[in-house]
């Protein structure tokens, strides 16, 4: 038994002068590893490894995997984990999965950064693999994860980005009209995410009770009341649809995000479809809004995350600050000194 490189730069085992199987990688030190577990299950008498059903590839359990989420997961979470496996397998090689360990998740979180990839977009990818490399040790193709040990990138945390009100007005006066003007109203006044929008149906909407229920991220449902302005569209939206039909036509998420970006550039400016969200809140924030409710209304797992608005309440904080310093004049034996 021996190992080689052949032309093509990938690595080969050799077992008799008729056998020969690829490593299915480029990498030197997969290939020697691969090659000396080989050498361990050859020594017990087995050479099971080089078996599809014990050494499956990243192409191929990205494929099995895939597949699966289709039938239990949303499409959005389907696709980017079909991307984050994508992306492992454009750095790594097509290699087994059982090559994948902690160094090579090290190498990758490294390209990914000298690609100049955001931390918070590679954490988001290193969670989807996280839980995959879980489902193929569930599957029996791997005993541990190597991603379990990898602490999440730090991010750099900066305040969220929201049009302000002329910048809105700009945006209603080159929309007017149109479909996408109902949409974009809704979204502000709202703070829905793209989906939660495309998949808004008639019978979500209860004007009895004047309130939205929506199917939200990770299935979680949450309820949003009904202002004038908001009944006034949904109205127009709802009449002469069934109950089953979507109440803005056929988008799909991502054509949202282009008809966007197309009025963005149109009017010189650059925010995101999801600043729409951050806009939303933002101003909720500067209105005096308890981040609580501003969580239970953006649907947010902790109220940790709503923390990024609290920035936008100086008057409320300074208001706070007031009441803390007038409730501890004169303590001094607790506080030494004068508190102003």
């Amino acid at each position: 038994m021996r190992l080689f490189q052949r032309k093509n730069g990938y690595w080969y085992v050799r077992f008799s002068r008729k056998k020969v199987r690829s490593l299915h990688t480029k990498d030197k030190y997969l290939a020697n590893r691969l090659f000396r577990e080989i050498q361990r299950e050859y020594l017990k008498g087995k050479l099971l490894f080089l078996e599809r059903d014990t050494r499956i590839t990243l192409s191929e359990f990205r494929k099995e995997y895939v597949d699966w989420g289709a039938n239990v997961k949303a499409y959005s979470t389907v696709k980017r984990d079909e991307l984050s496996l994508r992306r492992l397998q454009d750095v790594l090689g097509d290699v087994s999965l059982k090559c994948v360990g902690q160094r090579e998740v090290e190498r990758y979180i490294s390209f990914m950064r000298e690609l100049g990839r955001k931390p918070a977009g590679i954490n988001v990818d290193l969670r989807h693999l996280k839980a995959a490399f879980n489902k193929a040790i569930e599957w029996g193709y791997i005993k541990s994860n190597p991603f379990s040990k990898i602490k999440p990138l730090k991010v750099p945390t900066s305040p969220p980005r929201f049009l302000s009100e002329d910048e809105m007005e700009r945006v209603f006066e080159a929309i007017k009209g149109t479909d996408f003007e109902d949409i974009v109203r809704f979204t502000v006044m709202t703070g829905c995410r793209r989906r939660e929008i495309c998949n808004l149906k008639v019978r979500h909407v209860n004007f009895r009770m004047d309130l939205i229920e929506l199917q939200g991220k990770g299935s979680k449902k949450r309820i949003i009341p009904l202002t004038p302005e908001l009944k006034r569209i949904l109205k127009e939206r709802c009449k002469g649809r069934g109950l089953d039909e979507r109440v803005f036509g056929n988008f799909h998420p991502d054509s949202l995000s282009r008809k966007w970006i197309r009025l963005m550039k149109r009017l010189g400016l650059n925010y995101r479809f999801h600043d729409l969200r951050h806009t939303f809140a933002s101003y909720l924030a500067m209105s005096g809004i308890s981040l609580s409710i501003i969580r239970d209304i953006l649907g947010h797992s902790s109220v940790s995350v709503t923390q990024i608005y609290a920035h936008l309440r100086p008057e409320i904080l300074r208001e706070a600050m007031k009441e803390v310093s007038l409730k501890l004049k004169g303590v001094t034996k607790i506080f030494p000194g004068k508190v102003n």
